[in-house]
């Protein structure tokens, strides 16, 4: 019994999440889902009592998903490469995890209004914004590493946000080019401090 209940929940999220993903939130019945994920209505309200329940489960499963798929990629490099490697990994990452857009979506079409909802897009920036800033100070960034992340957030959903009008890959370069312009800036700042006096 517990295997068919997992695998009823299991069917609704991934009938769920690329409709949230296309459609939006708002836009998206019920009974469309519960139609496509091939459920019975008293089923679905047993796992899901209200819509923004599967969007809470919906937002949790997909940032985790998109989060654990960038980890991997970033990781994989060497540690001074890897604050700029993220946006070298967004375009695969992005397109693996149907653009990973939810966070923004719930923003867009929900922003506070919902404060459950709006507890998990919070929760999810924070947790990447504190990924952000560990990997800017393991790559030697320390005292900015905290300007920095944030800046990087901005990036990245910036990056998201434009593959939507771009391909994702030109999106994550923009992004990209920008991210480096400031360790560029950063890595000057410093070596003028050691050559130039009172700099």
């Amino acid at each position: 019994m517990a295997g068919t209940k997992t695998g009823v929940r299991d069917r609704i999220l991934q009938t769920a999440l690329p409709l949230f993903i296309t459609q939006g939130f708002r836009a998206t019945g019920i009974d469309r889902i519960i139609a496509e994920s091939a459920v019975a209505k008293a089923s679905f309200y047993r796992h899901f009592p209200s819509k923004d329940d599967l969007i809470l489960a919906c937002l949790e499963r997909g940032h985790i998903s998109h989060f654990a798929a960038l980890k991997i990629a970033v990781e994989a490099v060497e540690v001074k490469s890897r604050p700029l490697s993220l946006f070298d990994a967004l375009p695969d990452v992005s397109e693996a995890t149907m653009r990973g857009d939810l966070l923004i979506t719930a923003t867009v079409e929900f922003g506070t209004a919902k404060p459950a909802i709006a507890d998990v897009v919070a929760a999810a920036r924070r947790q990447l914004r504190e990924w952000f800033d560990a990997l800017l100070t393991e790559a030697g960034y320390a005292d900015m590493a905290e300007t920095l992340s944030h800046e990087w957030l901005l990036l990245y959903e910036g990056a998201m946000i434009g593959a939507l009008r771009e391909t994702p890959a030109q999106a994550a370069r923009w992004a990209r080019a920008n991210a480096e312009r400031s360790l560029q800036q950063i890595q000057l700042k410093r070596l003028l401090s050691k050559t130039l006096p009172g700099t």
